[in-house]
């Protein structure tokens, strides 16, 4: 003991060497995180010199996996609609009613005027109401079919990969979120480990002061730090006892608050009205349900052919006339913001509670899957940046600091 007091008498920089150690594994932890998701878009001179952060690099493989979790362990379209109920969403649906309403009587009017003021107030509003009361079992009927046909409505997978590709930066933003506290743990903990491997490289630079034990100690702490850290987060996925303390990953440990926040984004930023519309109008599917839409109105003007009143009010001609007029506008307001797609897309099934409650009931290696991609398929690479930082360090601080080794190696 005396010994070592006595070498850290002659040369009271060795006391820098904890910290400094502490400061590699953090500056090196830090600097992986950043790597993980910066820079958006490739910085440098293809294939060989340069960057683009790994999850952005990566950002429509790591869509798709996500997006195959959701949809094979989290939300079936089946299952999700398979309590949807047509009849009780129409009340939703009471603006689209009364805007069709509004265009019908709209064209009555515009056809046949002189019909249309003839008739008393109270007879006009009996003509609107069965008007509503048509157009409601109409959507029903619409709604109806496309619960029946759900998979060829929506294409979650589509609708995701659209978004991502649109927006780079949605990817990484959902990582960073869901993950916030474990990539604040990678950075803290380079720290705290860097510290305690600097107390052994104290302790084997005094016995034994070689010129490369600094850079290989830097090269271990900058490898050790990052690769410790992104353990301590996924494992282990059960909780394990070891005497008196319980043992689990830290993403493991949060997966009630992570699955709030992984739900409240997917719902917010990819599985949105807009986003859901936008696909479905952009694809087959778009011209799919304005078929069913077209197909269920020719069924509603084919009974007012048959209805007294209609035919009263319009004869055969301007009834042709204003079954094509009518679909044509309806088909223009279908994708509208507050219009029928809209409603559907965003009020027929809760989402963001359905994803939550799913993703809390997961299994751990499921669960795992939600935040382990962004890691997995390249972090040797943020592992090996951490190694070859940790080992600059170490030869700056050997030259620095500890010219002396090299001297008496010269």
């Amino acid at each position: 003991m005396q010994a070592l007091l006595d070498a850290i008498s002659r040369d009271y920089l060795v006391l820098l060497i904890p910290p400094i150690s502490a400061f590699v594994g953090w500056f090196t932890n830090v600097l992986a995180v950043k790597m993980m998701f910066y820079p958006t878009e490739f910085v440098g001179m293809r294939p060989l010199l340069g960057w683009q952060g790994l999850v952005p690099a990566n950002a429509q493989k790591l869509g798709k996996f996500s997006t195959r979790l959701i949809t094979t362990k989290l939300m079936r379209l089946e299952e999700l609609f398979e309590n949807f109920s047509p009849e009780s969403f129409t009340g939703e649906l009471k603006p689209v009613v009364e805007q069709i309403t509004a265009e019908v009587e709209t064209e009555v009017k515009r056809r046949a005027p002189m019909m249309w003021d003839n008739l008393a107030p109270e007879v006009q509003e009996q003509v609107r109401e069965m008007i509503r009361g048509e157009v409601r079992a109409t959507l029903a009927l619409v709604l109806q079919d496309l619960k029946q046909n759900i998979n060829q409505v929506v294409d979650l997978e589509e609708v995701v990969t659209k978004a991502i590709l649109e927006d780079k930066t949605l990817v990484t933003q959902l990582f960073l979120e869901v993950g916030a506290k474990e990539f604040k743990f990678i950075e803290r903990s380079g720290a705290y480990f860097g510290f305690l491997f600097g107390l052994v490289q104290l302790g084997v630079w005094l016995v034994y002061p070689a010129w490369w034990i600094l850079p290989l100690a830097g090269f271990f702490v900058g490898y050790a730090t990052n690769w410790l850290a992104l353990k301590l987060i996924f494992e282990p996925a059960e909780p394990k006892r070891i005497g008196p303390f319980v043992l689990q990953g830290l993403f493991h440990k949060r997966q009630h608050e992570v699955a709030e926040r992984f739900a409240e984004l997917v719902s917010a930023k990819l599985l949105n009205p807009d986003n859901i519309v936008e696909t479905i109008q952009s694809s087959t599917k778009g011209d799919f349900v304005t078929g069913i839409v077209n197909r269920q109105l020719d069924a509603l003007f084919d009974r007012y052919a048959s209805h007294p009143m209609a035919a009263m009010l319009l004869p055969d001609t301007e009834r042709e006339a204003l079954r094509t007029q009518i679909q044509t506008r309806v088909t223009e307001e279908l994708p509208k913001p507050g219009g029928f797609l809209h409603t559907f897309a965003g009020r027929a099934v809760d989402i963001r509670g359905e994803l939550m409650e799913r993703m809390k009931q997961l299994d751990p290696k499921s669960f795992e899957g939600v935040l382990r991609p962004a890691f997995q398929q390249d972090e040797w690479k943020l592992i090996v940046a951490g190694a070859a930082l940790g080992l600059l360090a170490g030869v700056l601080q050997l030259v620095y600091l500890f010219e002396g080794a090299l001297k008496s190696v010269a």
